[in-house]
């Protein structure tokens, strides 16, 4: 065929096409407008959703790093500083902790001195205000009001005076104090804040891994598992040091992984779109391409005018979609948060991310999908012959004689609309699939990231109930707080389903050169690198056992299963329950199972010493839930509650777990307040509640849950008009097929019971790709997001409710089509139309 030298009319056929095929040009241009506005919402939400938990985790730390370090030397401290990856480094150091006040004898308050890097710049993104100055003098302090209130000293202000019992390395003092300044904000919920100059008189050592600590704030935000590990190496870090990288920081890369997953699936969602919308199109549209090529339209310029029709189409649907993008993230996400009365802070906004990339990066990847989503099409338009396209007709391929099916006509003609165009029907429920398997995967994420979810406790307890009267030195200030009549009005409580009592007693482990030899070498060269368990400590452990007393814990079969499942290795639970095993706290030294596993230990009433009982190593175990007071020089023993019992009547209740009917019971946590508030022993009993705990990671949050469901929103509404836009343009492209089942007498409400078993076979072909492959899928990228260790669950509510909707939109989409093709006209007119 000759070429006719008509390029210069091309534009304006591509401008007349949109006055004539408006109907085709509207699908086309809502594909690409809900495509860009698709992956703008994605990025921009996104951005801020991932911004907002850096956000949560300054709140959550109280201060802005990206590593902590337990002890530091000096070298390690010059290394730091030298590092050119390194931002910012803060000392902050453990001085000590309150003993008693005149109001309180059992505060749960330490003394926390920071330099002025750590204060001043790491822990300001932390703090809401604060009044006065950080402390100068070694008898300035500075507060919270909680921290106040920890130690019977509400009301105090800002230049009030105070009179205090500490303890430090060298010992316990009493002195007064004056509050220097007041602040509040997140993170060191009882501390209170001391000068250098008190720290430098407190004893304590920054290389001690008990006192000091190091904050790192890294330039790079990102950094691989092994340059972490490179630099760990780089530190030279001394047995008893630990280096730990916060969750989000050492977890970014394969949380930047699975968010770029997250994307490829959205711009998998737009690309199929636009594809199916411009296949439809191009086939609806074969006898118009080959009428151009009669009158000299080379298959060049066919390409060329399909191409000029989708850049001006992808142009205004690209603006469209990046204005109704930003007004609904900028606008639409804050006004619902705000409506919804969140709590956001003191003067605190929805804050939405925005970066040009984002612009940018959602007008190229909608340029590119538009562009391979038409190459095809436009490929298909260009092929077909003249003569081939006037005679055209979308046709079944493979074999055209057939056997005749079994179950009724119209489930027949049904199913056939699914095999006779395999490519269009695999098309259509890839699309709706993968929509669907999109909002699964964020509805997934969104429901781990729910305070709800994240907070969780040792056995999942709402309540748990810790006699402080134990961490007392002075052992005759030790008391039973929570006595028998109290535990009884407990269990009086409707509200509470389990109760469980721990006790425990304080023992002596005494030396002998089998086991408790080889624990305290380990232990002194783990805790005590300063001092020689060879030259001085074994003969002071011979000689004066009580100095390295410990604790032996009691607990239920219930508790032991829980502990058990944390274990290396399993212990023998018959063994365990009738008191011949027991189980060490390892208290991070550097045993292995296999080492203790079977040894024999001895311990020693404390007050009693010739009262003694022997049991043999079942287990070591990292779970610090049952350390008594504290971890103490000598191995802590946790035996079964009968064990216990045989050995001492008289052990303490150290602690009390709680568990509700209905978790997160505000009126069950009100009850138990109130038992311990009129108890008498109030400030002697501290309450770790799940619930509040909930509340603080709320408050850390902000508004992150909000934006995030935000996003889940967006993406149900652009499901439904992909399902919309996908079912509309299949069903108009089958416009003279049903007219012609109509003429030879097929009624309407046998096609409009057609069309709605169509719907729901589409509808099931994606739930099932959606349930198998979009689940798979789902589980990966959860996975490889999951740095928080929450376990897989699918969220039932919402898909159950997604997959109603979809089959809904399904049923009734392909109806409400076939009434618009009905108002065209009678039988015979729509068939003289497409003719």
């Amino acid at each position: 065929m000759l070429k006719n030298h008509n390029t210069a009319v091309i534009q304006n056929m591509a401008k007349r096409s949109f006055r004539t095929n408006r109907r085709r040009n509207i699908s086309i241009l809502l594909a690409v407008l809900f495509s860009t506005f698709l992956t703008f919402c994605i990025f921009t939400v996104g951005a801020t959703f991932f911004e907002m938990q850096q956000t949560q985790g300054i709140r959550l730390h109280g201060a802005e790093y990206d590593a902590y370090l337990y002890g530091l030397t000096w070298e390690q401290q010059e290394l730091c500083r030298e590092n050119p990856d390194i931002l910012l480094s803060g000392i902050e150091a453990v001085a000590g902790y309150v003993v008693e006040t005149e109001q309180n004898d059992t505060p749960d308050a330490g003394l926390l001195w920071t330099d002025e890097t750590c204060w001043e710049e790491m822990r300001k993104p932390g703090r809401i205000w604060m009044e006065g100055h950080y402390p100068q003098k070694a008898d300035e302090v500075l507060v919270k009001r909680e921290s106040l209130k920890s130690c019977g000293l509400e009301g105090l202000k800002t230049g009030d005076t105070f009179t205090m019992t500490y303890g430090t390395a060298l010992g316990e003092f009493t002195g007064e104090f004056r509050i220097s300044g007041m602040w509040d904000g997140y993170g060191a919920k009882d501390v209170v804040f001391v000068s250098k100059a008190f720290y430098e008189q407190s004893g304590h050592e920054l290389s001690s891994v008990a006192s000091g600590r190091y904050m790192i704030d890294f330039k790079p935000k990102l950094m691989t598992r092994a340059k972490q590990e490179a630099f760990i190496e780089s530190l030279h870090l001394e047995k008893q040091q630990n280096l730990f990288f916060n969750m989000e920081y050492e977890n970014a890369v394969q949380v930047l992984a699975g968010a770029a997953g997250l994307a490829g699936i959205a711009c998998l969602c737009a690309y199929l779109l636009i594809y199916n919308i411009m296949y439809l199109s191009v086939s609806g549209n074969i006898r118009y391409y080959g009428l151009l090529q009669t009158v000299g339209m080379t298959g060049k310029q066919i390409r060329r005018l399909v191409g000029r029709q989708l850049s001006i189409l992808a142009a205004a649907g690209a603006a469209g979609g990046l204005a109704f993008g930003a007004g609904v993230s900028f606008w639409l996400i804050p006004s619902v948060v705000k409506s919804m009365g969140v709590y956001l802070g003191k003067q605190e906004s929805v804050r939405v991310a925005f970066h040009p990339w984002i612009v940018l990066l959602s007008v190229l990847l909608s340029a590119l999908t538009v562009f391979a989503a038409g190459q095809k099409p436009a490929r298909a338009a260009a092929a077909i012959s003249p003569v081939e396209a006037l005679g055209y007709r979308p046709c079944q391929a493979g074999k055209r004689s057939r056997r005749t099916g079994r179950g009724g006509v119209l489930w027949r003609l049904a199913k056939e609309q699914l095999t006779k165009d395999k490519k269009k029907a695999g098309i259509v429920i890839l699309s709706l699939s993968a929509g669907l398997s999109l909002f699964l995967c964020l509805v997934t994420l969104l429901e781990s990231e729910a305070a709800r979810t994240i907070v969780s406790n040792y056995m999942d307890m709402d309540m748990v109930l810790v006699n402080k009267t134990l961490k007392k030195e002075n052992r005759e200030d030790r008391r039973q707080v929570m006595d028998e009549e109290f535990l009884d009005e407990l269990r009086g409580i409707e509200g509470l389903e389990e109760i469980y009592e721990v006790r425990c007693r304080e023992i002596l482990v005494p030396w002998e050169p089998d086991f408790s030899d080889m624990w305290m070498k380990e232990f002194y060269d783990m805790w005590m690198v300063q001092s020689s368990y060879e030259d001085e400590g074994r003969k002071n452990y011979k000689d004066h056992p009580e100095e390295y007393s410990s604790f032996i814990v009691g607990i239920n079969e219930t508790e032991f299963s829980c502990l058990n499942s944390t274990l290396e290795e399993p212990a023998d639970e018959q063994a365990f329950l009738e008191g011949q095993t027991c189980i060490l706290y390892r208290n991070d030294l550097a045993f292995t199972d296999g080492e203790l596993r079977g040894r024999s230990v001895t311990c020693a009433d404390f007050e009693d010493p010739g009262h003694t009982r022997t049991f043999q190593v079942g287990g070591l175990t990292d779970v610090n839930d049952y350390t008594g007071e504290s971890p103490g020089y000598a191995p802590t023993l946790i035996v079964s509650d009968r064990a216990l019992r045989e050995f001492s009547e008289e052990a303490f209740v150290y602690k009390v777990s709680l568990r509700y009917s209905r978790e997160y019971d505000r009126e069950t946590e009100g009850e138990l307040r109130e038992l311990v508030e009129n108890s008498g022993c109030a400030k002697n009993i501290s309450c770790e509640s799940k619930l509040e705990e909930m509340e603080t990671v709320k408050k850390a949050q902000g508004n992150m849950m909000e934006v995030g469901l935000g996003v889940v929103m967006i993406l149900a509404l652009i499901g439904i008009l992909n399902y919309v836009n996908t079912l509309v343009g299949n069903i108009r492209s089958r416009e003279m097929e049903i007219s012609v089942m109509e003429s030879i007498g097929m009624s309407r409400r046998q096609v409009r019971r057609m069309l709605v078993m169509e719907g729901l076979l589409f509808a099931g072909g994606s739930l099932c790709v959606t349930w198998t492959a979009g689940l798979a899928a789902t589980y990966m990228l959860y996975q490889s997001m999951n740095y928080r260790k929450v376990p897989f669950a699918v969220p039932a509510a919402p898909m159950a409710a997604a997959s109603v909707l979809v089959l809904a939109v399904c049923a009734a989409v392909p109806l409400m089509a076939y009434r618009s093709m009905e108002k065209k006209g009678t039988v015979v007119e729509r068939l003289r139309g497409a003719e």
